[in-house]
């Protein structure tokens, strides 16, 4: 496939989702926060109870990869935990899981692959940008920690243009941010309803990460939606790195 410009969706395309990861590695830490806080909580119930909200809870610009105070206020009051206290308790609480995050995030061993990914893309010559419905102060911080940020051009966040995907004029910002006529761009995503099927009606074409079942099973969204004919991917895949045999 010859293409000049690739767009890349964030959130379990470029980098998974660590959050059943940080639950493991920091679920003590979680409960000492709340008992030095004056609550006692048993730490599987309190797991269960965060990745129950985590997975039904969702709302513009949330950024569930990162964790947000919104979300960790509605896991407090679940918990009957006072109003007075949320506040202080889901700043605690947001530090000890951003904290979990990076080092999960630095250890991914996905991670390297994906950067060797890029890098040959690179060599290559193409163009490649971010487009991703994140807030854009913590994407920037992971593809810091990943080093994913020197390989793109640019980095576009729904957050900044306050629109999201699949809304077509976030995928059109992306057209412009090319500055090629998009017979020449790929976009490469994992969600069918916010990725491949705006792709396609942009006429751009699309390549769709395939999701484990058992990831798509746990997440805040639905991923089972059918796409119509006209809408399905170019391709399939189920690694990233089969983009190099797609792709001149």
């Amino acid at each position: 496939m010859k293409v000049d410009g690739i767009g890349f969706d964030y959130g379990n395309t470029l980098v998974t989702d660590q959050f059943d990861n940080v639950m493991k590695l920091k679920s003590l830490d979680f409960v000492r926060v709340l008992e030095a806080n004056g609550y006692e909580v048993n730490g599987k119930k309190f797991v269960k109870a965060w990745t129950d909200i985590n997975a039904k809870v969702n709302y513009p610009y949330c950024s569930h990869f990162a964790q947000e105070t919104r979300l960790i206020k509605v896991l407090l009051e679940s918990l009957g935990v006072k109003k007075a206290d949320r506040n202080k308790l889901s700043q605690q609480l947001l530090v000890a899981y951003r904290s979990g995050l990076k080092y999960t995030l630095k250890n991914d061993k996905r991670i390297a692959k994906v950067r060797d990914v890029l890098a040959d893309l690179k060599s290559r010559g193409k163009k490649l940008i971010i487009l991703s419905n994140e807030r854009m102060d913590t994407i920037d911080v992971q593809l810091r920690w990943t080093g994913l940020w020197r390989f793109f051009d640019r980095v576009i966040v729904s957050e900044r243009l306050k629109v999201e995907k699949p809304d077509p004029r976030i995928f059109n910002y992306m057209i412009k941010a090319f500055d090629m006529p998009k017979e020449r761009i790929l976009y490469v995503g994992d969600d069918p309803q916010r990725d491949i099927r705006p792709a396609k009606h942009m006429g751009i074409r699309a390549v769709m990460l395939e999701r484990p079942q058992a990831m798509s099973a746990a997440a805040w969204r639905d991923y089972s939606v059918q796409l119509a004919e006209s809408e399905k991917p170019d391709y399939v895949i189920k690694d990233l790195s089969e983009i190099l045999k797609i792709v001149e």
